[in-house]
């Protein structure tokens, strides 16, 4: 692909040799059929499987490499935002790196497995999504000695006949685990918006889970306006906004607590959906401990009827916009979606975490490498669906062609008895067939 080799060529490795292996590897992966392990790798190429592994273990800053592609294609006056969200990874064995419980919101359960943390880069305009950011969810570390392993928390979790003493202790270690996650996923915002001193997107998108005050500190500290989902039932306090009050004694703030049921004291805001109001008010957090910019819609097109609260820390956000930018989170589902079925990235068989990290990061920065050449071509739009099935096929094709084009330009025949033919048909078979 023209694009990556412009982009590795500005952006890349300093080291020759790295950024032709990284061109290599992206092409691979948006070419080769089955799974983009290092022995499936070296059927296609002329590497060998050990030198795939050696150059998986290298470090490479797929930041700046994904962030020169995107600012390469997508317009500047295209409305853009960053987004995060997890995606649960099946794995198997005993030794493999982050091995550990997480939600596979697939099976709507936790599962053993990977998860990794994936900051993207939202084109709103475009409506598509593209990988900045991928790193793996560390698993989950002991408090004490005498904690339990993981399999025991598990099971222990379905046994009924539980103490209250053992209940409360299962809860604070939880607790504490949730609370060094979303630490990991805090500190990752930090690392990648600090490792460029670049003009960021004003907003970082994520969906409800992320909707914790150590999480919003953190984006909020970084300067950014995050635009998140809260509880149906948050508990929530309206500003006061009457006359001040004569007399010593700090100023009144708040005027009572918000009744969902109740949203009289909201402003009303109609929409073309049938069956759907929006409405919106500025209201306090009480555990978060911050004026939000609160967007609450109710949906009664269905047989019952729901509710949603949407929610940005920029209060001067308008209605529309905060709930278009919510939906447009969604964009990253499909990048996921592309790189499991396409580019493979459940199907690292690597245990170690650079080999691993090089693997679930190449695999997403494909898809987007694919998707980013595409709209290039297309002028900076998309006009037609874009389909990842369709794109490596033709590759897989071109790369077959361009093998049969090298054995003609040599003065080959292609007798169905000749040599050139049965190495040809063989070619990236894992054994080797007689005709």
């Amino acid at each position: 692909m023209r694009l990556i080799d412009s982009v590795l060529s500005r952006s890349g490795p300093s080291n020759h040799w790295h950024r032709k292996f990284l061109a290599l590897v992206l092409n691979l992966m948006l070419m080769v059929p089955g799974k983009p392990t290092f022995r499936n790798l070296s059927r296609y190429s002329e590497y060998e499987e050990k030198t795939f592994s050696r150059g998986f273990g290298r470090a490479y800053d797929w930041v700046q490499i994904n962030y020169a592609a995107i600012r390469e294609v997508i317009p500047s006056d295209h409305e853009q935002a960053l987004v995060l969200d997890a995606s649960f990874i099946g794995k198997s064995g005993r030794q493999t790196y982050g091995l550990d419980y997480f939600w596979n919101g697939t099976a709507s359960r936790a599962e053993k497995g990977l998860e990794i943390s994936a900051l993207g880069w939202l084109d709103i305009t475009g409506h598509q999504a593209y990988s900045l950011s991928v790193e793996q969810t560390p698993a989950r570390e002991a408090v004490s000695a005498n904690e339990p392993t993981t399999d025991s928390r598990q099971q222990a979790s379905q046994t009924q006949d539980k103490g209250k003493g053992k209940n409360k202790h299962q809860s604070k270690t939880q607790a504490i685990h949730e609370e060094s996650r979303i630490q990991a996923y805090v500190s990752q915002v930090h690392r990648v918006v600090q490792s460029l001193p670049l003009p960021w997107p004003k907003y970082l998108i994520v969906d409800g889970y992320y909707s914790k005050k150590l999480f919003l500190d953190g984006v909020c500290e970084l300067g950014l306006d995050l635009i998140g989902k809260l509880r149906t039932d948050a508990d929530m306090r309206y500003l006061y906004t009457g006359p001040r009050r004569s007399g010593a004694g700090a100023p009144k703030r708040f005027d009572g607590k918000v009744d969902w049921s109740d949203l009289s004291r909201f402003e009303r805001i109609e929409t073309d959906q049938p069956g759907v109001v929006l409405y919106q008010q500025k209201l306090n957090h009480r555990h978060f401990k911050r004026t939000l910019n609160v967007v609450v819609m109710l949906d009664s097109s269905g047989k019952k009827n729901r509710r949603t609260i949407f929610f940005s820390t920029d209060l001067e956000l308008d209605t529309q916009t905060l709930l278009r930018y919510y939906r447009a989170r969604f964009d990253i589902e499909f990048l996921f979606r592309d790189a499991k079925q396409c580019t493979g990235l459940g199907q690292c068989q690597a245990r170690d975490p650079d080999k691993l990290h090089n693997h679930f990061n190449a695999s997403l920065s494909a898809v987007s490498f694919a998707k980013l050449e595409a709209q290039q071509q297309a002028g900076g739009q998309l006009t037609e669906p874009f389909s990842i099935h369709s794109l490596q096929r033709r590759a897989f094709n071109q790369h077959f062609l361009n093998q049969i084009i090298a054995q003609l330009d040599q003065g080959q025949t292609f007798d169905e008895s000749s040599p050139v033919y049965q190495t040809l048909c063989n070619y990236g078979t894992i054994s080797q067939q007689a005709a």
